[in-house]
């Protein structure tokens, strides 16, 4: 009963960022001018004064981290970011430390965190020490660490309990996040920072290229730097069909591809079908485009139905679950229809679904990621279309309000949602995870056509993209980093992590996107990200910086 339960629609309408302007940076004459500044060609800034004092007499490199930006003014303080640190300059406040005081990063980065298990206040450990200001323990390593290095002045208290974070064991202060990372320093106890500094200022500089756009979904950038957006749209008057949640959604012809080139957004394709909720959220429609030779766009629609339905819409309905090609001239054929190949061939055999999510073109033909069906399809030039492969349910905890029997575990359904190839020539899926959507527990599935699809990372969160670096690294978006059950608590805000070839995960922004549904790279090496995916008209595309 819960192998197809909700996972068709991407979930929630949500969320506001917080604002945070940042005034022009400017060089100052923090505390102890009798310092000369020191540059970094490693990042391209410098350190100067009181700061570049404060960061020799206090850690350095290891502690701090690179500087990633020079001094800047934020709310009337002077400051500066490095990778691991937010260095502040108040006069007189703590002239034995060169009146600098380090930024609460720690707490403004996990703000909002307060309801995940790890976060809540718990009860003193036998093993560990605790501290009755947070309510947390720190033990082991972590503890050694923090004793040994500067303990409360420098770090600040805990925040967390340790817990595990992408298969990292970490644990969250005032001032820092702390990492455990066997064998890689143990000089340390193993212990290295997150780099929450340069997490920080990636979120709170963050370019909005376009706004008000329709529940955007797949990305496609070309190489002088025009954007295309695949827009669900908003549904339509109707006819409208029972939703997978009992809620209704209606049909309309709201979906697009959006062009955006400089500072100019169009919608050069429209009337493409939609389905959505009467508000104009949670919509179904063209899921992804991808660019073709010639100015030839292909776009995948989404269904998230079993392809019957369609029997119940007007004739631009048919198009739903189908594969398009539009020219230049805005001529719109179909290619390949995938939903009716889901019917006739069922290949998971879990009952007809289909949803087209996200597309590649590699050479003379598409590979379409199924979502609904949990397959990965190739589609040659004439329309053909073959299973590449099927990927399995997994077992996930129950969630509490089912109130079955403590430990009982039931079938999540993997939602294949994006794809890359890799240097090895494999191709790379990544899956999202049906209901009950449990946290940590998605995987990344590494496809050679004719074999079984084998398991390359896991404990992710409902991955929704996936793109690859220069240097073989994996872009991995999740649209919610905490699991989609817990956005109806808040905890809203997506991640964007690399995944390097030898499976270590650093995370590059864990804080500051809301629903992101997909991303792409631009020709600067910038990842262009839409934000805000879910909430009808109010969706961004937004530039981050690496």
């Amino acid at each position: 009963m819960f192998e197809r339960l909700t996972h068709r629609l991407l979930l929630f309408t949500l969320a506001v960022l917080l604002a945070v302007t940042l005034v022009s940076p400017r060089v100052t004459n923090a505390a102890n001018d009798t310092i000369p500044c020191r540059e970094f060609p490693e990042t391209g800034y410098q350190i100067c004064h009181g700061f570049l004092a404060f960061w020799n007499d206090f850690g350095g490199l290891p502690i701090f981290g690179y500087p990633m930006s020079n001094e800047m003014t934020e709310e009337g303080t002077v400051v500066q970011y490095f990778e691991r640190a937010r260095f502040e300059w108040h006069p007189n406040a703590a002239p034995s430390q060169h009146d600098v005081l380090l930024g609460r990063i720690g707490a403004e980065y996990s703000a909002g965190w307060s309801s995940l298990p790890a976060f809540q206040p718990t009860e003193p450990r036998s093993d560990a020490r605790f501290f009755p200001a947070t309510g947390h323990n720190v033990s082991g390593a972590f503890q050694s660490f923090w004793e040994e290095s500067g303990g409360v002045s420098l770090f600040g208290y805990p925040l967390s309990e340790a817990f595990l974070d992408h298969g990292i064991t970490v644990q969250y202060f005032e001032r820092a996040r702390f990492e455990l990372h066997p064998g890689a320093a143990p000089e340390r106890q193993d212990v290295m920072l997150g780099l929450l500094g340069a997490e920080l200022l990636r979120a709170r500089s963050l370019e909005t290229l376009a706004s008000s756009l329709h529940n955007p979904r797949g990305i496609a950038v070309a190489s002088d730097g025009t954007i295309y957006v695949a827009e669900a749209g908003n549904g339509g008057s109707g006819p409208c069909l029972a939703g997978p949640e009992g809620n209704q959604i209606c049909f309309g012809t709201s979906g697009a591809v959006v062009r955006i080139a400089g500072s100019s957004v169009e919608r050069i394709v429209t009337g493409l079908p939609s389905l959505a909720a009467p508000d104009g959220s949670f919509a179904l429609g063209p899921q992804d485009v991808a660019l073709g030779i010639d100015g030839t766009l292909y776009v995948a629609v989404g269904l998230g139905a079993d392809p019957a339905v369609r029997a119940e819409l007007p004739s631009d309905g048919q198009y739903l679950g189908q594969l398009l090609r539009i020219t230049p001239d805005g001529d719109i054929t179909p290619l390949a229809d995938l939903a009716a190949y889901e019917t006739a061939n069922d290949p998971d055999r879990l009952g007809p679904d289909s949803n087209p999510f996200a597309l590649l073109v590699d050479g003379d033909q598409l590979i379409v990621v199924d979502a609904g069906a949990n397959t990965l399809l190739a589609v040659t030039a004439s329309g053909e279309i073959s299973t590449l492969a099927v990927f399995p349910t997994l077992m996930a905890p129950a969630p509490p309000f089912l109130n079955l029997p403590p430990g009982t575990e039931i079938p999540a359904q993997p939602v294949p949602t994006s794809i890359v190839k890799g240097a090895d020539e494999a191709y790379y899926v990544s899956e999202l995870t049906g209901f009950p959507f449990p946290a940590g527990r998605a995987r990344l599935w590494r496809v050679i056509p004719g074999q079984a699809p084998e398991i390359a990372a896991t404990e992710f969160t409902n991955m929704i993209d996936l793109a690859t670096d220069p240097h073989g690294n994996l872009i991995v978006l999740e649209i919610t980093a905490h699991g989609l059950l817990a956005a109806q608590e808040g905890l809203v805000e997506g991640a964007l992590g690399e995944l390097a070839p030898d499976g270590t995960y650093t995370p590059l922004l864990l804080t500051g996107l809301v629903m992101p549904t997909a991303f792409a790279f631009a020709p600067d090496g910038s990842l262009i990200v839409t934000q805000n995916s879910t909430s009808g008209n109010d969706a961004q595309l937004v530039r981050v910086r690496r």
